[in-house]
């Protein structure tokens, strides 16, 4: 059997199974597989490991993503994972593949990108790896966080939570269409600009973890691949059933206008699009407004977008339509 006839969940599955089986329980590991990161503590210090890999005409074009841009999302997806899991970035590593027809200024400009991002979350860059790729530039980094408390995990969601959102998702799904199509880099729009700038610049929620530790949150996940995606990855997590607010789902007006201009539905977008890094929260209901009411004077925007509804041992996600039915969502982003 092939991996694209396996599939990429039941491939993960598979090699987590492997390893839970060759290593066992160890009593330093406080999350092992299947999370947005691992938290090893060791010495009495928690520490949160986290790795992400980028390749070209996978997941960027060259001809669209300037190196600085590249540079500072590559780091900042995985400074998501750790601050999902309630940690405190503290130093990253870079892996570096190049074809060795990039030019020296766009190394240079690839790393101004990386230290920018390093810079504004107080987290050091420290070196790497770099090697000669012959099928296209690919770009692996790992992330090292700190974390006091307990780690916040994709399990944890309770019935009759209240589902929230950080951000306006679909965004910067909405950007890599704009820029796939060619209009990105010409458009005038301040709107179409922001879907763009959320595309090529994710902003780690760094900010909210003080906000994070002042309430108590059930579970976490960061919208990488799609809020469906990653909320039926809680659901699973969790085994219980989450059901979204199509009715009054937060639509931005920048996606309204970008989708717009590429053909695309905007609920869509926000729904299955991914490449957000935002944060998808599972709180108790009577906390919701107040913790939305924290982010908010932090200068984050944050939806209430949904409740945990029930148990659900495979773990579910549905839309209520404004009709007032109910429908299995499904769709995100997976590699094979």
């Amino acid at each position: 059997m092939k991996v694209n006839e396996l599939g990429e969940y039941p491939l993960v599955a598979r090699l987590c199974e492997r390893l839970q089986r060759v290593f066992g329980v160890d009593k330093r590991v406080l999350v092992g597989l299947g999370d947005d990161a691992a938290v090893l503590e060791v010495n009495g210090v928690r520490l949160i490991l986290t790795i992400d890999t980028q390749l070209e005409n996978a997941h960027f074009r060259l001809r669209w993503m300037p190196a600085f841009d590249l540079g500072w999302k590559s780091v900042a997806i995985s400074i998501s994972d750790v601050v999902a899991m309630g940690g405190k970035p503290v130093a990253a590593l870079l892996g570096l593949g190049l074809t060795g027809e990039e030019t020296v200024a766009f190394v240079d400009e690839f790393y101004e990108g990386a230290i920018s991002i390093c810079q504004s979350t107080g987290t050091l860059l420290l070196g790497g790896d770099t090697v000669r790729s012959p099928i296209g530039l690919m770009v692996s980094s790992i992330v090292v966080g700190v974390l006091e408390g307990e780690p916040i995990k994709r399990k944890g969601a309770q019935i009759d939570d209240a589902i929230i959102a950080t951000g306006f998702v679909g965004e910067a799904a909405a950007g890599f269409w704009l820029l796939e199509e060619g209009v990105g880099d010409v458009a005038t729009s301040p709107l179409l600009q922001r879907c763009v700038q959320k595309f090529r610049r994710p902003t780690p929620r760094t900010n909210a973890l003080d906000i994070l530790r002042s309430f108590p949150v059930h579970a976490a996940i960061d919208i990488s691949d799609g809020l469906v995606i990653d909320a039926q990855r809680m659901a699973i997590a969790s085994k219980v059933q989450i059901v979204l607010d199509l009715t009054q789902f937060p639509i931005s007006e920048p996606l309204k206008e970008a989708a717009k201009v590429v053909g695309k539905d905007p609920l869509t977008l926000a729904l299955t699009g991914g490449e957000d890094y935002e944060l998808l929260l599972s709180v108790p209901s009577p906390v919701a407004k107040n913790l939305c009411q924290a982010m908010a004077e932090a200068g984050i925007p944050t939806h209430q977008i949904g409740v945990v509804s029930s148990a659900h041992s495979e773990g579910e996600v549905l839309g209520k339509n404004p009709d007032g039915s109910v429908s299995a969502l499904k769709g995100g982003f997976q590699h094979f």
